[in-house]
């Protein structure tokens, strides 16, 4: 069994893009976070998400291409890279042993490069789309000097295993036996992807993109401008709201299970607190 220390929330980056009501929010900039999740096991850490990494915040424009850096509106601040969090931790670099991403977004994936000794887990359908420029929705999303040099990957089929509650975990994946479950939640992207991670009295359940606001976990709440855009950023959105549905299914039904999504600042606020 694979023991688990501690799970610390990071704050991996901000964005301010004009016009808040596209990401749940009011106002004319919203602020979007990268909420990433460093996690303390006998293993070594385990880092979930990257966020953005000191290359992107030192060479923007070479790094994530001048639509990306203009329109996300990034604060530039190195703090703000998982590399610096987790060295004012007490930790050293080396010390992350893997790391488990939901998906390779640029602004999910940019702290690989910081970590070039860990092993990156990933579903291999999300690694594939990387590979494919055909579309100018993969041109945007994916910014590949990121983490083409990395040399250490786990590239996981997304079949469907064992049920997590009204999910299923990955076939596979056994490396922390069931204390750290990939759970496929296709749609935001091929192959995106949750993280489940199992504490005394219930579950952290890390979401990525699969939805954008605390305000979409009750079903109630109508977000039509946010949809429109998560309808544009999905690779099939049909299986991006199944998807969405079942997770609202788990708020509203499973009190032990904490669910976040990657870029929402309340929920960053309230796992910090």
């Amino acid at each position: 069994m694979t023991v688990i220390y501690n799970i610390h929330h990071l704050h991996c980056g901000t964005m301010c893009p004009v016009c808040a009501p596209l990401f749940g929010q009011k106002g004319l900039h919203a602020k979007v976070v990268c909420h990433c999740l460093l996690v303390e096991t006998d293993q070594g850490l385990v880092l979930i998400d990257t966020g953005l990494g000191i290359q992107d915040h030192l060479h923007p424009q070479a790094r994530l291409g001048s639509f990306a850096a203009r329109f996300g509106r990034i604060e530039h601040d190195l703090e703000l890279t998982a590399i610096a969090q987790i060295q004012r931790l007490g930790f050293s670099p080396q010390d992350v042993k893997h790391i488990l991403v939901s998906h390779l977004d640029f602004d999910h994936a940019g702290g690989i490069s910081d970590f070039p000794h860990a092993t990156v887990h990933v579903l291999s359908t999300e690694y594939n789309a990387t590979q494919s420029f055909f579309s100018l929705k993969n041109k945007a999303r994916y910014k590949t000097q990121q983490f083409k040099q990395h040399r250490y990957w786990n590239f996981i089929e997304p079949e469907q295993g064992e049920a997590w509650f009204n999910l299923h975990q990955v076939q596979g994946f056994r490396l922390f036996q069931d204390e750290i479950l990939m759970i496929p939640l296709l749609g935001h992207s091929k192959g995106h992807c949750g993280i489940a991670i199992k504490q005394q009295d219930g579950w952290v359940f890390f979401c990525g993109d699969a939805y954008f606001s605390h305000l979409q976990l009750n079903p109630q709440n109508k977000l039509r401008t946010l949809a429109k855009l998560e309808r544009i950023f999905a690779e099939n959105n049909s299986m991006r709201l199944d998807n969405l549905h079942k997770i609202q299914q788990l708020a509203q039904s499973q009190n032990n299970i904490e669910i976040i999504c990657a870029h929402d600042p309340v929920e960053l606020e309230r796992s910090r607190a």
